[in-house]
């Protein structure tokens, strides 16, 4: 009988190839605008500017000798912007630290890749964040799950639709159930906390690892949750995240209130909203470019959607696009966008991104934004180290924990020179965001 590889199969190895394959998304296209401009140091309390919100309209054309026009005065608000803090937090044991030193005992240190791998987690966690209204919400929590551990759920990121309401949540996530009415962590205490299990591809619900508490209603908030330990919203992320571009280029739909100034008694600090779009075409992108214009003196430098409605945009454009490749026998009926290319509108940028809302057009005027910082990144090492020993005395532990930390906040300085399209249809091929 000849020797094979069956029977020889104590004596091969296993070959290892060396270096570990990314396999998470880490682009996040909107964060990187602002991170483009240079950051303001936020400081002290919080960061206030006056803003001009209204003319003096003592002004008139009169008769001779008529009356002068009652005298009026320019109209003034304060704008506030307050810090939002963003922490990610890792924990190793002293074996685990020890064992993956060296090329020899591991393909990469397991120190480095917690620390690298928090910083791209958490950079991830803020390219969504600023594409929405710094509510924190995940989802909506569609239909009263019971004491089930199946969560169906829609309204990804608060933003009302069906489509893959479970996006944005991910298996081993902390979650928490806040109630619309009052804000408050639905049940008041820990029942209210869970941890994802599993979250199904049709992206219509997620699983959790012990059943839920029966209070939770239909239209709860789903949002994160700090710890399992959590006992009030206070412990939660909501209300806590930076301001996102659904709160920053919006008419109060979202956001009444931006950074102290209401919208309703000053509509300046507006941005102009088409509702209920339908198709998107050259007509309403411009119907936008043009509010903008009116409203604020808007100069649009980048248009900002999914890329269902990129795909929309193009399918916009068929009837009007040549084929052609190199020669007539290999004509090409695609785009630059099929290699990731930039698109364009009038010369305007188009640029998809995975994190932005379905159904919706942010075009945004990039002289307006402003990112304030007062940690732009860095581990917290006030006590002299970066990673510190867990516990002491009795509870001392061969464990090491670090904390990375990123404190700023995202603010547009004129809201009415941008504008946001709503309701725009598109075809969106569901794909969970990790």
């Amino acid at each position: 009988m000849p020797q094979d590889t069956s029977s020889y199969d104590d004596v091969l190895k296993t070959v290892y190839e060396g270096g570990i394959r990314e396999l998470i998304p880490t682009k996040v296209k909107t964060l990187e605008l602002f991170r483009e401009k240079d950051a303001r140091e936020w400081g002290g309390r919080e960061i206030r500017y006056p803003i001009r919100i209204g003319r003096n309209q003592g002004v008139g054309f009169g008769s001779e000798g008529g009356q002068l026009p009652a005298a009026g005065k320019q109209q003034y608000t304060t704008v506030s912007i307050p810090m939002r803090y963003q922490y990610g937090r890792i924990r190793l044991t002293g074996q685990v630290l020890k064992a993956s030193q060296g090329a020899r005992n591991a393909f990469a240190s397991a120190m480095e890749q917690e620390m690298d791998g928090l910083i791209r987690d958490l950079t991830a966690d803020m390219g969504r964040a600023i594409l929405y209204d710094g509510r924190g919400i995940l989802a909506l929590v569609n239909t009263d799950p019971g004491t089930t551990s199946t969560v169906t759920v829609d309204a990804p990121g608060g933003v009302a639709g069906a489509t893959n309401g479970s996006r944005f949540i991910n298996p081993d996530m902390l979650v928490a159930f806040i109630a619309p009415g009052t804000g408050a962590l639905v049940s008041g205490g820990t029942a209210g906390v869970e941890r994802v299990s599993t979250v199904p591809a049709a992206g219509t619900s997620f699983t959790t690892t012990t059943a839920v508490t029966g209070t939770i209603a239909d239209n709860d908030f789903v949002v994160r949750a700090m710890t399992t330990a959590t006992a009030s919203a206070v412990d939660t992320s909501y209300q806590k995240e930076s301001m996102g571009l659904l709160g920053l280029i919006d008419d109060g739909t979202y956001v009444a209130t931006l950074h102290g100034v209401n919208r309703t008694s000053y509509p300046l600090f507006q941005s102009a909203v088409i509702a209920s779009v339908g198709a998107v075409s050259a007509d309403v992108l411009q119907r936008g470019i043009d509010l903008a214009d009116q409203r604020g003196d808007g100069e649009i430098d980048t248009l900002i959607m999914h890329h269902s409605i990129r795909r929309s945009y193009l399918a916009s454009m068929e009837g009007d696009r040549r084929y052609m490749g190199g020669d007539l026998s290999r004509p090409d009926a695609g785009t630059v966008a099929a290699k990731r290319g930039t698109l364009s509108f009038g010369g305007i940028r188009v640029m998809e991104e995975k994190y932005a809302p379905y159904g919706v057009v942010f075009g945004l005027d990039g002289g307006s934004a402003v990112r304030y910082t007062l940690a732009a990144g860095e581990w917290m090492d006030e006590d002299g180290a970066i990673l510190s020993r867990v516990g002491s005395g009795n509870t001392a532990e061969d464990s090491f924990e670090g904390v990375y930390r990123v404190w700023q906040n995202f603010h547009l300085e004129k809201p009415n020179t941008c504008f946001r399209l709503d309701g725009v249809t598109a075809t969106v091929a569901v794909a969970h965001i990790d």
